[in-house]
């Protein structure tokens, strides 16, 4: 029980995977494009996009290519869609054997790697000569797409790192709601005083102790940087340790769950957030609307702790995910063409909405409308209100990324199980990241 326990740990708030195969539909014969053509000669005219994610993306993405089919019929278009284990483990096998989709979706966590294997076409000419057109692309999401002397993905979303709150929760036990000049001490304080009013049964937040991404705020509040521009690891082992101090005393204090309830909310419907049990949840921005259909209480989006009050700079936006081509498309304007229609048009942009993230850009941000009391309304909202205060967007991950984010989750784990202190899982991870 304890090894299963540890498993699901690891993965614990990372989200619910969507279901489904890989499958392949859309219009034209299905004659395929040019994915492992070959590169080079004419343009094929045909396009294979390919994506991951749950029902809500892949009927998004068909209303956006039906619209670009009806506006392109020459095209010989394909689609192929997955759930995000199940994509990986698809595009792994597809690139080894030169079968690359042509168009395809690329997770900001293997973005750097596909790129320095070759496996992306670089876009810097499609950009510069505008049949790619990022003018309208916030400026950290646009240069998130740079590796290296190229441009190998165009964002499709903009992202940054926040923290979701039930106030409800909070004004049931009288305690305030923060706000964006909140500190690290702040949120000790309050998580430990919610958990003492409201009972053991209850947390002031879910254990982000082992979470890398809300670890690479902290450590740009510190002046670090989880990776520099040649990939090095960019912290301090006592940084890391300090890290893990802090989530080490919040599960002592009961300010943040013991181990075992961590493990059985894993997900949001689990989410002890949803189950009202805590009512605060680091989280990319956009997953607000993943919560908020899960809980009657509406929910308010603020920014992470800071080391000072109202000092923003260690808070970055991104690109959550890119738009890549295949390196071997012998398609290599129409894949540009598919791609610059969905960051583009309007009817893209409409029928994507918010499943792939806050769009990219202010226009698109301002076509969809969102209410600005719904989900969506707020984290647009967010991504709007901190835009001039948060710091220059890190460089891509490197291909090192997965193996240093799954050893960091695993030291956490194991202080949360007892087998580690924070000095022993600190010099693990940098054990991890100088390999």
């Amino acid at each position: 029980m304890k090894d299963l326990q540890r498993r699901t740990f690891l993965g614990a708030g990372a989200g619910l995977l969507a279901t489904g195969a890989l499958t392949a539909c859309g219009s034209g014969s299905g004659a395929g494009g040019g994915g492992g053509g070959g590169g080079g000669g004419e343009d094929q005219g045909a396009a294979r996009v390919a994506w991951y994610g749950g029902q809500p993306v892949h009927d998004g993405m068909a209303a956006a290519l039906d619209a670009f089919a009806s506006d392109n019929p020459d095209v010989d278009l394909e689609t192929e869609f997955a759930a995000f284990d199940d994509y990986w483990d698809k595009l792994a096998t597809q690139t080894a054997g030169g079968t690359t989709p042509d168009v395809f979706r690329m997770s900001m966590s293997y973005f750097a790697e596909y790129a320095e294997r070759g496996a992306l076409l670089d876009l810097a000419d499609a950009v510069g000569n505008g049949d790619i057109d990022t003018g309208d692309l916030d400026d950290d999401v646009a240069v998130s797409g740079d590796v290296a002397d190229g441009t190998f993905g165009v964002g499709q979303s903009s992202i940054a790192f926040a923290v979701f709150v039930d106030p409800a929760q909070l004004d049931a036990v009288g305690l305030p709601a923060p706000d964006a000049d909140w500190t690290w001490d702040d949120y000790e304080a309050l998580t430990t005083e919610f958990h003492a009013a409201a009972g053991d049964d209850s947390y002031g937040s879910n254990d982000n102790g082992g979470n890398i991404q809300a670890f690479s705020v902290y450590a740009r509040q510190l002046g670090g940087e989880l990776f520099t521009q040649d990939g090095s690891f960019g912290v301090e082992q006592d940084a890391v340790e300090e890290w893990f101090a802090l989530w080490e005393r919040l599960r002592q204090s009961g300010a943040v769950p013991p181990a075992d309830v961590t493990t059985e909310s894993a997900g949001f419907e689990n989410s002890l957030l949803v189950k009202g049990r805590s009512p605060l949840q680091f989280g990319w921005v956009q997953q607000v609307t993943f919560y908020q259909p899960l809980t009657e209480n509406p929910l308010e989006v603020v920014t992470v702790p800071s080391m000072t009050s109202g000092d923003l700079s260690g808070l970055y936006i991104k690109a959550l995910d890119f738009w890549c081509v295949s390196g071997t498309t012998s398609s290599p304007d129409t894949a540009a063409s598919v791609v610059d229609f969905l960051i583009n048009d309007d009817r893209a942009i409409e029928a994507i909405g918010l499943t792939l993230g806050v769009p990219p850009s202010a226009r698109a941000r301002e076509l969809l409308g969102a209410a600005p009391d719904s989900a969506e309304g707020r984290a647009i909202a967010y991504i709007e209100s901190i835009t001039d205060q948060v710091g220059a967007p890190p460089p891509a991950w490197p291909s090192g990324y997965s193996a240093v984010s799954d050893a960091f989750a695993r030291a956490n784990e194991g202080i949360a199980f007892g087998d580690l202190d924070a000095a022993g899982a600190a010099a693990q991870v940098m054990e991890a990241a100088a390999r």
